[in-house]
């Protein structure tokens, strides 16, 4: 890895998030959900999981490795499941009184997918994405601000279904 980042002995969520250039909330997400192949962690503390160097630090080679790689086309599988994911935000969203720990569940859900969508290529599937994800991007301070730009980024969500759609391999038709 070279002097692109220093090592360290042990790595808690914080320098992981560090380490890959991304937030804690989506490395928390990774490994509560044991995605994206992070490792289980070595310890528990008080403050949360604890992984040795010698453990993580070749996990986030891998995914610096994956992320540094020219920019691939972004699958219309994981464009429809962006969709998806900002439909049952907006619909949270929409519900009086909102459920705030569904809503918080279902942001996180979603942040998941924007470093595949930040990393994927420029082509008109990537930036739709990106657009209907784009409310995601900061962490929302007013509940009314946050529900009105998430039903306003909703508009692209025609062109991602077209462009997705336009993707996908034919469906065989069952008779």
């Amino acid at each position: 890895m070279g002097a692109r980042a220093e090592r360290k002995a042990f790595y808690g969520i914080a320098e992981i998030a560090d380490a890959l250039g991304l937030n804690r909330q989506l490395v928390t997400a990774w490994r509560r959900r044991r995605s994206h192949g992070i490792p289980e962690p070595d310890g528990e503390l008080s403050s949360g999981p604890i992984w040795r160097g010698t453990t993580i630090e070749p996990w986030i080679d891998v995914v610096r490795s994956q992320r540094d790689s020219p920019a691939q086309p972004i699958s219309p599988e994981v464009a429809l499941q962006a969709g998806r994911r900002m439909l049952r935000v907006a619909a949270l969203l929409l519900e009086e009184p909102i459920r705030l720990k569904l809503l918080s569940q279902s942001l996180a859900e979603a942040r998941e997918l924007l470093p595949i969508a930040e990393d994927a290529a420029d082509d008109p599937l990537g930036r739709a994405v990106r657009e209907v994800l784009s409310p995601l991007r900061t962490e929302p301070s007013n509940l009314q601000r946050f529900r009105r730009k998430v039903l306003a980024e909703l508009t692209h969500l025609e062109t991602l279904v077209e462009l997705a759609a336009e993707s996908l391999p034919e469906a065989d038709s069952a008779g």
